[in-house]
């Protein structure tokens, strides 16, 4: 078949451009940070070695990339972070610069070979450039965990109240005690209604979206009713390792256990208790009321205060208030808690009991003030 100079033309310049495209991609190959990063490694592995026929093995060998594949812990992982990480385990490695140096000491037993990385890093395992292995991307929900925010990856297997998480655990305990329970569900342990339901929430979102949403959550939600959390940095940091935490993973407990485990938690019942004002003052203690009403300047200042509530509100009205809050006040932002009517009860006479104003409110409740800096950029 005869081709004309034209088309020979064409082709001579498509062959010309494959070549030119393939030399470049062997290029790019050549030039990886991966690879530097295995060449480094090999020079101080070969320095930091005193046995010959070792030596010479090191010497021999060209850059590589290795991984990890964990799979008897939650989802199935492949861990690359090796490739760069290579002196993890080498105790010689210890005052290495980064990424070689070995891995810190922890408490119990933590081979990574076989739990690998992510499952208490996160990042990206597959990735094989810092970017994208520390999962930097901007829809990547897992980016590295570094410094005490690694708690959040502890509680799949040890839960919340270990001494070697304080972190974690002053997170756990601020959920209560900040009353988010009532707004927010987390499955066995929660049941709010009135906000999103936070059982995993720690693996759709990334930590910088969960405090933006605590320090000012119509940020990502215009439509938001939740109150401006009064926290201080300290707790904005551990309340966010505590929600990075919740993905919904459990390593030590099967399905079928965590399945029971959630259908008692569903089938237990409010407590009876003793229908007196003292028995409603420790309920009113113990569900962190104080979190959002105020007594006499004692308390938050999201609710209605109740230094007086004795004289404005019956019993009755109150009960009826905590079975159904938009019954008797439309638009009520109060969570429907689920009380006993003794519990119903005793907080009404509780609440009967405050008939006496101690303070000046009009000192206490000033006008809204910014947020403040500390805490649009709390890292």
């Amino acid at each position: 078949m005869h081709i004309g100079n034209q088309m020979k033309s064409v082709l001579v310049v498509s062959a010309l451009l494959l070549l030119v495209g393939n030399g470049f991609i062997l290029y790019k190959n050549y030039q990886t940070e991966w690879r530097k990063y295995q060449q480094d490694y090999l020079k101080l592995a070969v320095e930091k070695t005193t046995d010959a026929s070792l030596r010479k093995i090191l010497e021999g060998r060209s850059p590589r990339i290795e991984q990890i594949v964990a799979t008897g812990f939650g989802r199935e992982r492949v861990d690359r972070c090796i490739t760069c990480h290579a002196g993890i385990d080498d105790e010689r490695f210890q005052t290495a610069p980064q990424p070689f140096r070995t891995h810190p000491k922890m408490t119990g037993h933590h081979p990574y070979r076989t739990f690998g990385c992510t499952t208490c890093h996160d990042g990206n395992g597959r990735g094989l450039s810092v970017s994208d292995a520390h999962g930097e991307g901007k829809y990547w929900t897992e980016p590295l965990l570094q410094g005490d925010t690694i708690e959040s990856s502890c509680a799949k297997c040890h839960g919340y109240d270990r001494k070697e998480t304080p972190r974690l655990r002053a997170g756990a305990e601020l959920f209560l005690s900040k009353a988010c329970y009532g707004c927010h569900k987390i499955e066995g342990v929660s049941n709010g209604k009135l906000g999103p339901e936070l059982t995993r929430v720690g693996a759709k979102w990334p930590l910088d979206y969960l405090e933006e949403s605590i320090v000012w959550p119509r940020a990502n939600n215009f439509e938001s009713i939740m109150p401006i959390a009064e926290v201080s940095k300290e707790e904005l940091r551990a309340l966010t390792v505590y929600l990075k935490s919740l993905t919904g993973e459990n390593l030590i407990r099967g399905p079928v256990e965590r399945f029971v485990e959630v259908k008692n938690w569903k089938a237990s019942r409010p407590a009876e208790v003793p229908v007196t004002a003292e028995s409603g003052r420790k309920l009113f203690e113990e569900k962190h009321c104080n979190a959002c009403h105020s007594i006499n300047g004692s308390g938050g200042k999201i609710a209605p205060d109740l230094s007086v509530v004795g004289l404005q509100r019956t019993r009755e009205w109150v009960i009826q208030h905590h079975r159904n809050p938009r019954s008797l006040v439309g638009g009520s932002a109060m969570p429907d808690f689920s009380y006993s009517e003794t519990e119903l009860s005793a907080i009404a006479e509780y609440l009967a009991t405050l008939q006496k104003l101690e303070t000046d409110n009009a000192a206490i409740y000033t006008a809204a003030k910014p947020i403040p800096e500390r805490l649009l950029h709390a890292k």
